[in-house]
């Protein structure tokens, strides 16, 4: 950081003595003097400069470490929100009523006498503009929002009631016809009223949104502690690399069942979902309970007959630049079951997005999933959720394979990025390995370099502008 602050001051200063001496080579009657020279390049140089070198520091770090990971939750709630309308509001779908006029002033100034008598004579005049007042089409708008145990979603803002002229603001306004049968204008929306009715029956759904977190690791550049294999390019090539899944669609559903190869792909589409179902599920417990987020790897083990090489490949691959900040989270659970013939689980191996930590559990998926029938329940089985007292919710976990491995004996442990206690130092240390990169360093010094032009700037300006001795 010195340095940079050094380089700031060398730029600053050498915009100070250019600005300085191409005002006398062009012989102006503004200057930097010596007294303004010294004030201004003694602020430049003992807080400006190094006050924005800390801040870019501050800001480039962060963003480099900056990552984004999967949080998991339920459903909790489905609220309607009733809000009143009134004249000028807050309403969403208003019209032009009511006229009402206001004095808006104009500049009406005019000119008297002539030749060395002639002035100007300032005057302001008023005209009268007719404006609107904002009347809203019905009493009451509604608001419905989804509550989760991470989050809230809004599903509509402001629709019109149903029914919307039993609801007029003036009995003589009808709602335009146009609005009546539009659901992103009138009545409840069939989503929220899906949550609405999964929620009444005790059946809340899981939940998934995508979270910045802080990962020094994967922004750590000399580490040895980062995944990295040669042999990445050519299962890319073949096809055998599934590409991370970050597509949230339908508000909070991301699907984490990967197929990769004949016989890892034999299912029909409603197995297939079947399976997205149930990890859903699974990552929902999963979060509640442990912060966790896994991810299921299907792959054909007649092409792939190196499973640790192809675990070590696609960790790397999940984690390298082709996800920039996207990919393969601290939080997440990576399992790859391998099958000859679509039935059987031959071989399995289990990673998580730490380096250290979790080890029994990944040992115990490599034994205790080989030669389990590979179907979707007998892995993931079908976590559920009861949601109590408004906001809190008991997670059910069932007795699939791994369900019993990941809330068993040797049950996933988040590992943290920050010191937690003598058993968890944490990666802070890896911060000392990183600072900004050249682009961002050659931000910090033109930021430095537009501070020293306002500094310069009112040194030129602010004085009364006085005329070199060869103009006197």
């Amino acid at each position: 950081m010195l340095i940079l602050i050094f380089y700031g001051v060398l730029v600053v200063l050498g915009a100070g003595v250019a600005a300085r001496y191409f005002l006398q080579w062009r012989k102006s009657q503004y200057e930097i003097d010596n007294k303004e020279f010294l004030i201004a390049g003694a602020i430049l140089t003992v807080l400006a400069v190094p006050l924005i070198t800390w801040a870019g520091y501050e800001i480039s770090i962060k963003n480099q470490v900056t990552y984004v990971e999967n949080w998991n939750g339920w459903e909790v709630d489905a609220v309607k929100v009733v809000s009143q309308c009134y004249r000028d509001g807050p309403n969403r779908h208003e019209y032009d009523c009511d006229p009402y006029y206001v004095d808006v002033p104009y500049d009406c100034s005019y000119y008297t006498g002539s030749g060395k008598d002639r002035r100007l004579v300032s005057k302001t005049c008023y005209r009268k503009e007719k404006r609107y007042h904002h009347c809203p089409y019905t009493s009451e708008e509604w608001t419905f929002l989804v509550k989760t145990t991470i989050g809230e979603w809004q599903i509509a803002d402001r629709n019109l009631p149903t029914n919307p002229d039993e609801y007029r603001w003036r009995s003589y306004k009808p709602v335009p016809l146009t609005w009546w049968n539009d659901p992103y204008h009138t009545g409840v929306p069939g989503r929220w009223q899906q949550v609405r009715d999964r929620l009444d029956a005790g059946k809340p759904d899981p939940v998934t949104k995508r979270m910045e977190y802080d990962n020094y690791i994967l922004a750590s550049h000399n580490t040895i502690m980062r995944q990295y294999s040669h042999d990445v390019d050519r299962y890319v090539k073949a096809g055998q690399m599934p590409a991370f899944s970050t597509g949230v669609y339908d508000l909070y559903q991301l699907d984490r069942v990967y197929f990769v190869g004949p016989a890892a792909s034999g299912f029909s589409a409603a197995q297939k979902a079947d399976w997205q179902r149930r990890i859903r599920a699974f990552n929902g417990a999963l979060g509640q309970s442990l912060q966790g987020d896994l991810h299921l790897v299907i792959v054909d083990a007649n092409q792939i007959t190196n499973p640790d090489n192809y675990q070590l490949s696609l960790l790397s691959y999940w984690v390298s630049p082709a996800f920039a900040k996207e990919g393969f989270a601290k939080n997440g659970i990576l399992v790859i079951v391998g099958t000859k013939d679509g039935k059987t689980v031959d071989w399995a191996r289990a990673s998580t997005g730490m380096p250290m930590g979790n080890e029994a559990m990944l040992l115990q998926v490599q034994s205790d999933l080989k030669g389990l029938p590979l179907e979707s329940e007998a892995l993931l089985g079908n976590p559920t959720a009861t949601v109590s007292g408004g906001r809190l919710v008991t997670v059910n976990i069932g007795s699939s394979a791994i369900e019993k491995i990941v809330w068993g004996p040797n049950r996933f442990k988040r590992v943290r990025m920050k010191a937690h206690g003598p058993d968890s130092p944490g990666f802070e240390y890896l911060l000392k390995e990183l600072e900004p990169t050249a682009s961002q360093k050659g931000w910090i010094i033109f930021v430095s370099f537009l501070a020293g032009c306002v500094a310069w700037g009112i040194c030129i300006v602010a004085g009364v502008p006085r005329y070199r001795g060869r103009f006197r």
